[in-house]
């Protein structure tokens, strides 16, 4: 009986000695072992944090450049000049900030300890997973810099233009405003605005026809030139009859008629030519801003995921 006892004592010793020997032929870094690579996780979950914080900030200021970009739209479509110029210098501070915060997320990326070659050996699989995903988003701002000053020169030409065609109407109407009164010395006048305007118009015309299609902005300033030339003839025509109705004035009055009927109608000229001054470029940088800031937010989502869940070995 004392034989069998040991037998049976022996036995179990040994079926627990495979056990403890079984335990320990599981490779580290996996999930069956989780506390081989404690001390790692425990290492780089803090500097993970402070990777995930920068990127927060990172996220933040690109968020920030986006919503600026798009207030420069409506500053270009309002013709505000100088609101335009001041959000522009807004942007391009934030511009900046961007390239410093995404300095800094590469460095805390790189004081991530555990990392690289075998990681798998000193990092769990969550671990390497979020660092990985952190590490994914480098390059995501790239071109931004670039993207935001190609934007910014062509914004002020577009707000200057949208400004131009804006006062000139406004400058014609006055003119006509007070030929209609019979101040037709008054109304030659005023109408030396709008030719200016027209003018000035024109040279930025030049200026946008190497990287825009023009030729709606060229047919507009066309058919307000005309109309102005027609107008002013007829106020000259009526200064010189005197009062009274010539074939000349006849002939200018029909003119102006004829000019007036070619005019648009609407707004709906300028939507068309700020709508190939954007497409000139405009659009596109502002595209890239909202690619890059739904990245950004996409894998901040992802490392607040990871955060929450918890990656490290208790």
């Amino acid at each position: 009986m004392l034989g069998v006892g040991w037998v049976v004592i022996a036995a179990l010793i040994a079926i627990g000695a495979a056990g403890v020997v079984a335990a320990t032929q599981h490779s580290p870094g996996t999930n069956a072992r989780p506390e081989l690579t404690w001390v790692g996780d425990q290492a780089a979950t803090p500097a993970l944090d402070a990777a995930t914080e920068e990127l927060a900030q990172l996220s933040t200021t690109v968020d920030a450049l986006a919503s600026t970009a798009r207030r420069s739209l409506a500053n270009i479509v309002g013709g505000d000049v100088q609101a335009l110029s001041d959000t522009i210098d807004e942007g391009t501070t934030q511009v900046t900030a961007v390239k410093a915060q995404t300095t800094r997320l590469g460095a805390a990326l790189a004081n991530v300890p555990g990392v690289g070659d075998g990681a798998s050996l000193r990092l769990s699989p969550g671990i390497v997973d979020r660092y990985d995903a952190l590490a994914s988003t480098q390059g995501l701002t790239d071109g931004l810099e670039t993207d935001w000053l190609a934007f910014t020169g062509r914004a002020v030409g577009a707000a200057r233009l949208t400004g131009l065609l804006t006062r000139h109407d406004q400058e014609t109407a006055a003119a006509a405003k007070a030929g209609a009164a019979g101040h037709y010395r008054r109304a030659l006048t005023l109408l030396d605005a709008p030719d200016a305007t027209l003018e000035e118009a024109l040279r930025l015309r030049d200026d946008l026809a190497s990287s825009t299609d023009v030729s709606t902005l060229t047919e507009w300033l066309t058919r307000n030139s005309a109309y102005d030339a027609a107008l002013r003839n007829l106020y000259e025509s009526l200064v010189d009859a005197k009062g009274r109705v010539t074939n000349r004035v006849r002939r200018a009055f029909t003119e102006e008629a004829a000019a007036r009927d070619q005019l648009p109608a609407d707004t709906r000229g300028l939507v068309v030519i700020m709508g190939d001054v954007a497409r000139g470029g405009l659009n596109q940088a502002v595209i890239s801003i909202e690619q890059a800031r739904g990245a950004l937010a996409a894998a901040l989502d992802v490392q607040e995921h990871y955060q929450v869940m918890g990656t490290a070995v208790p």
